[in-house]
């Protein structure tokens, strides 16, 4: 009985421990935090093209975000809580301006995992997206298959008589 009751006791105190004892606790590796419950991360996407509007199209296999229309140097941003259990999130983006259209997954809970402070910033140029953090900024190239599928479709989209 004094078991079972000593038991309770400290699975009680973790679980407090974990949802009201603060939110992370600091890794002494690299300074890196370890979240300890789930927290909400934002991803910030900025138009970095040169004078033209950006539409941006971000989901994830159970959200469509709509597609925004993004001015030069303007931000768009979301937020949502990555899969805490079963580290899986993945949010794709399609971004669309008059002389391009790309895809690239902005984020991937495995690659971001919960960014600088909970968010996940990345200026879009033509030739890829760049996720910035300062001072640093790492920059991605497109994802492949949305070329090959782009080709694809003009390719098959010709409904002129020739």
């Amino acid at each position: 009985m004094m078991v079972s009751i000593f038991n309770t006791t400290i699975l009680v105190c973790l679980f407090l421990t974990m949802f009201f004892g603060g939110r992370h606790l600091k890794s002494g590796v690299s300074g890196s935090r370890i979240v300890v419950v789930p927290t909400k991360v934002t991803v910030e996407i900025t138009n970095r093209l040169t004078n033209r509007y950006l539409a941006v199209h971000c989901k994830d296999k159970n959200n469509d975000l709509g597609v925004h229309q993004i001015g030069v140097g303007q931000t768009y941003s979301f937020s949502f809580t990555p899969n805490f259990v079963f580290p899986s999130t993945l949010y794709f983006c399609d971004f669309t301006w008059l002389e391009g259209f790309h895809y690239f997954d902005i984020y991937v809970q495995h690659r971001d995992q919960y960014c600088n402070k909970f968010k996940c910033s990345w200026d879009i140029v033509a030739t890829g997206p760049c996720k910035t953090s300062d001072p640093s900024r790492n920059c991605f190239s497109w994802n492949k298959h949305a070329v090959a599928k782009r080709l694809l479709v003009q390719q098959n989209n010709n409904t002129l008589p020739v």
